[in-house]
């Protein structure tokens, strides 16, 4: 069957920018996963449609014309997680994976000139060492992993041919304090417990594309990783005094640690240290979230709020707001919302005190997107909800069965993560807008790109069959599988 390509005309004012029949696919079977990758140098994207048993890749060129195909039918199932991608300057493309252990890895190359596929097997150097993120920078790959109890990282860069080199990074000689005000370590402020005891120790580190709307379940996690040019920063707020920071630069490997110290309370200082022990956790709560040059923190008590600016290079204060509990919030621009609650999606509450009790008490966090001139910020908290392993749906693709929900968009896609997120999400919040200087403006919050996209799909009532989001260029790219036409459609939405 010869491949079929339509455009619409005027892609870039319609949107639908391009349609291709999944013309490899012998049955009418819906998809399991897609794993959409662009090529940042050429703006060439790859995508791999997966169903049960075989992967069909797509070559779509930067002005939206399919190119090359191929297909596979591995049936190797040993790797499951999908971590992440590499790219070669000859158009190669090469997906890594880890087992459910993360002890074990491999890499699998798909070259669309040749129409050859390429597995490689490899293994991280120690055995005591864990596997914390993973970027992709200048298509290249990277894996940091990290020897466990110490603060001691690895940087894995691997070549075209999937093989590596390793940097060793020792943070042992800097001082890293936990919520206590103890010194700890890296290891310590990027795990948390599981099990019955929380004895074994799992990374919990949520990777942050600071360019995207993120929902606070994204932001609200202590520890995060964000890509900044050349340069890997690490944020740690278990501390409620300090954000920490660990930068890393990938091209020379040059690191760096740093705090910026958060706003205080006049209650803080009144309270012995012993009792803000007791009480962590419920007396204050505090998070920070990096865009731009700016470092956002949000602190909050049962009596007080603070949200802050500060500059992330120089570390001074822009501009703070603050507000007691007897307060009405000014600088807010909706009203106070809990969505997602056990017996209502959605309700506005009046009382400051009330939004202060319930974001202390919770995991608390901050969101910043930058539309044209104005920053949206979203200000709040979630409660925790537990996740089941249902999370984790394996399914087949050239043999390695990946997270269609969990680690596949964790680790490998931020975007179609922060989408899923934003677009369910269970938390209280705020929303305020702010001009450039961070001056609060009056008016309606404006619909972005993440709320169109939902609002197209429920009224069309999409399929979610082969769904993913990513970002192209300067706007965003959705796409969906439609069975009965053997047919894969990507639309633009912008801000």
């Amino acid at each position: 069957m010869s491949l079929m390509l339509i455009f619409a005309l005027n892609s870039y004012s319609q949107k639908e920018i391009a349609i291709f029949e999944n013309s490899l696919l012998e049955s009418s079977s819906s998809l399991k996963d897609v794993i959409p990758i662009v090529n940042d140098k050429t703006g060439d994207i790859a995508l791999f449609l997966m169903d049960a048993t075989k992967v069909y890749g797509y070559l779509l060129n930067d002005e939206f014309k399919l190119v090359k195909s191929l297909s596979s039918d591995d049936k190797n199932r040993k790797y499951k997680v999908l971590i992440g991608k590499g790219i070669s300057d000859n158009n190669d493309y090469r997906i890594y994976f880890t087992n459910n252990r993360e002890n074990k890895f491999a890499s699998v190359k798909f070259s669309f000139d040749t129409k050859n596929i390429d597995y490689k097997e490899f293994e991280l150097t120690s055995k005591k060492e864990m596997l914390v993120q993973t970027v992709t920078f200048n298509n290249q790959f990277y894996l940091i992993s990290i020897l466990k109890n110490t603060s001691k990282l690895n940087v894995y860069k691997f070549d075209v041919d999937g093989n590596y080199t390793r940097t060793e990074l020792d943070f042992t000689s800097n001082n890293f304090i936990n919520r206590y005000d103890k010194n700890t370590s890296i290891f310590s402020l990027i795990t948390e417990g599981t099990g019955a005891y929380g004895f074994k120790k799992m990374i919990n580190l949520k990777k942050i594309n600071g360019n995207i709307p993120n929902s606070i379940e994204v932001t609200s996690e202590l520890s995060k990783l964000y890509l900044r040019d050349n340069k890997v920063v690490f944020t740690f707020d278990e501390n409620k005094q300090f954000t920490q920071i660990l930068t890393i630069n990938l091209n020379t490997f040059e690191k760096k640690v740093e705090h910026i110290e958060k706003p205080s309370f006049k209650s803080d200082l009144e309270k012995p240290v012993e009792r803000t022990i007791i009480s962590d956790g419920i007396s204050k709560s505090t998070n920070s979230y990096l865009n731009g040059d700016n470092l956002f923190i949000i602190s909050s008590t049962h009596n007080d709020f603070s949200f802050a600016v500060k500059n992330f290079n120089t570390h001074q204060m822009i501009k703070e707001y603050t507000v007691s509990n007897n307060d009405s919030i000014t600088f807010k621009n909706t009203p106070i919302i809990q969505e997602g609650g056990t017996f209502e999606k959605y309700r506005e509450m009046e009382k400051t005190k009330k939004f202060l009790r319930k974001i202390t008490s919770g995991d608390i966090g901050v969101s910043v997107y930058r539309k044209n001139n104005t920053f949206q910020v979203t200000l709040g908290g979630k409660k925790d909800i537990k996740r089941s392993s249902g999370m984790m749906m394996p399914m087949g693709g050239f043999g390695m069965p990946i997270a269609s929900v969990g680690s596949v968009s964790v680790f490998f896609s931020p975007t179609y993560f922060a989408y899923n997120s934003y677009t369910a999400t269970k938390s209280t919040h705020i929303k305020g807008l702010f001009d450039l200087n961070f001056n609060h403006i009056k008016g309606e919050i404006e619909m972005n790109a993440f709320d169109k996209i939902n609002n197209f799909e429920e009224k069309e009532h999409v399929s979610n069959n082969g769904e993913t989001v990513f970002s192209y260029k300067d706007y965003f790219i959705l796409g969906n599988y439609i069975t009965k036409d053997k047919t894969y459609i990507l639309r633009k939405f912008t801000d």
